[in-house]
């Protein structure tokens, strides 16, 4: 089945994040790319709203966010309430890697 161009253009900024930072987990690329898309919103996403948006569990988005923020590429708060998503936002944009000499 052939790619759509979003699909294609997805595909090829994963593999290039993936690429300039090689031990970097798949869905916590996909994760950090989701939260790019949102820009400099103040509200970022919730892991709740990125585990239906990706149809991956929320526990594998959670660990996924987890791995984000140890690296300090995202924040990450209690969404509120009794839920236990937890509310990301961006901190900083890693490198891809064109600086490098």
């Amino acid at each position: 089945m052939p790619e759509t161009g979003d699909d294609a253009d997805l595909a090829q900024a994963l593999a290039a994040l993936l690429q300039a930072h090689l031990g970097l987990d798949p869905l916590a690329g996909v994760v950090w790319l989701a939260l790019r898309d949102v820009g400099d919103s103040p509200r970022g996403l919730t892991t709740a709203q990125l585990s239906r948006r990706l149809e991956v569990e929320h526990a594998l988005v959670r660990r996924a966010a987890a791995e984000l923020e140890a690296l300090g590429w995202i924040d990450s708060r209690p969404a509120g309430g009794a839920s236990p998503a937890l509310r990301l936002t961006m901190v900083e944009v890693p490198g891809d890697g064109s600086g490098d000499a």
